[in-house]
């Protein structure tokens, strides 16, 4: 992820996803094939074939692979079989590594031992004389010329700059560039910044990972072959019907895929789309599932941050696997967690995003004992139709348009303050506020206590947080906001 993010453009993070990963499923492997000082060998036992329902069938034949000794690369591993020269294989790897990748960590294995590289290698760029003004590190050897934007660079983002070029044309080869290519994004105008993609309002990024996934892997090779090449294929089916609703009625690209592995992918998009894609990527997952003969039923833990574009993106990545990580605890704390995928998100409206854990500890927890509060439920389950998941919270918040924002906006101010307070708010609020929330789905009281030993919580925050979300940064018209379909139900953004 480092290294993905090292130059600070949205096109440059595209650009090295795609040079990451034309180096491990194109060069690599094309390397092992040309058996000059080393010799294949082919992989014993049934691998699967490319699967027919597969958007990236022509990009994914594992059987294939098997054949000429290649067992993975995708997901940020390359594996390979050789029946000799695997010392004079892996000094030809390295020095692709360095001469494509420069500056990125790896680590190279034999029969599961660490091996050093031979030489330290030296960089590709020169001392620098004068900083590339993207990263203010190496020489500004190009020129890169975007929109108004002109600026000399290193090699290194200019090399990224024009992969993420060829990403656009459809051209590249990596499994994210792959997939956008079989998707609406390739009918609608290009991003070039993490500003043009947040418009008037904010930027989210989302992170997802498989739950349990290592645990339900088998050990055999074939086994784990066959395993893991199923959840590649469910995920990215799932993935391309999210980004096609994502799209739907749109001018310019609301989402772009920034890295996809094995079974986790890393998404940045608009505020506005981002719940709403994750409730279309958790609910076509478990609907292509349905009725399957699998003992293993493939979930996802989702984080989401969502912040203004001018926070550096390697932070909010850092904060969305931190909320992912919160929401594969809760998954894995449910009884009889199968089938459930899990989300937590979080909002920033100021200049930094901070530690989430820390602002939940400082701004949601309030008293102690039996009048112990906490103002979110977050983690919630994706699926579901009470205010405790997340497609009934996109439900709700649809049923707050016209709704005095300015009073729910007091309540929520309010659930800090006290127990009887806020219930005292709540009764007094005027008959167009109380009647919209009830139709979203609050009951009489604002408070619920679901364990008799555990604290108070309240949807409140989280309903209204969620119905905010579209309005965050905008000052003026919404513009060109996509639609996207929730459990066979169209929720419309909500406009300012």
């Amino acid at each position: 992820q480092t290294w993905l993010f090292a130059v600070p453009r949205l096109r440059a993070m595209v650009g090295a996803n795609t040079l990451l990963g034309e180096l491990l499923r194109i060069r690599l492997p094309a390397l092992a094939r040309k058996q000059t000082s080393w010799r294949l060998a082919a992989a014993s036992g049934t691998y699967p074939a490319a699967a027919a329902d597969d958007p990236l069938s022509a990009a994914d034949d594992p059987a294939a692979d098997a054949r000429d000794g290649i067992l993975s690369r995708d997901g940020g591993h390359f594996e390979v079989i050789l029946a000799s020269g695997a010392s004079a294989f892996a000094d030809a790897a390295v020095a692709i590594l360095r001469q494509d990748v420069p500056g990125l960590r790896f680590r190279i294995s034999i029969d599961r031992e660490a091996r050093d590289p031979k030489a330290v290698g030296l960089s590709t760029e020169l001392p620098v004389l004068a900083p590339c003004e993207w990263t203010g590190r190496g020489l500004a050897s190009e020129v890169i010329v975007q929109g108004a934007e002109r600026a000399a660079v290193s090699l290194d983002a200019w090399q990224r700059h024009n992969a993420a070029l060829r990403a656009e044309r459809g051209e590249g080869h990596d499994l994210a560039s792959l997939l956008a290519a079989s998707t609406r994004i390739r009918d609608l105008l290009p991003v070039h910044t993490f500003a043009d993609l947040a418009g008037l309002g904010y930027l989210a990024m989302v992170y997802a990972d498989g739950n349990s996934v290592g645990a339900a892997a088998g050990s055999g090779d074939v086994e784990r072959a066959a395993f893991f090449h199923r959840n590649r294929v469910l995920l990215r089916r799932a993935l391309q019907a999210a980004i096609n609703a994502a799209c739907e009625g749109a001018s310019s690209a609301p989402v772009l895929p920034l890295m996809l592995g094995g079974d986790d992918v890393l998404v940045v998009c608009r505020a506005a789309a981002a719940l709403r894609f994750v409730a279309t990527l958790c609910r076509t997952l478990a609907n292509i599932q349905r009725n399957r003969s699998e003992a293993f039923e493939l979930t996802l833990g989702v984080g989401v941050v969502l912040a203004r574009p001018t926070i550096p993106i390697h932070r909010l990545q850092e904060v969305a696997e931190r909320l992912a990580a919160s929401a594969k605890r809760r998954y894995r704390g449910f009884a009889g967690a199968d089938g459930r995928s899990v989300v937590d998100w979080a909002v920033y409206t100021t200049a930094w995003a901070d530690d989430p854990e820390e602002v939940r500890r400082r701004d949601w927890v309030r008293g102690s004992g039996r009048d112990r509060r906490v103002l979110s439920q977050r983690p919630v389950d994706v699926l579901g139709d009470g205010l405790s998941s997340l497609e009934g919270l996109l439900r709700g918040a649809k049923a707050l348009e016209g709704a005095p924002r300015s009073q729910l906006r007091y309540l929520v101010d309010q659930l800090a303050r006290g127990h009887t307070l806020s219930e005292l708010v709540f009764a007094e609020l005027s008959q167009d506020a109380r009647k919209a929330l009830h139709c979203a789905g609050v009951g009489d009281r604002l408070w619920d206590r679901p364990d008799w030993d555990g604290p108070l919580l309240t949807a409140v925050l989280d309903l209204v947080e969620v119905y905010e979300i579209g309005r965050l940064g905008r000052t003026g018209t919404v513009a060109d906001e996509p639609r996207m379909v929730v459990d066979e139900e169209e929720v419309p953004h909500v406009q300012a």
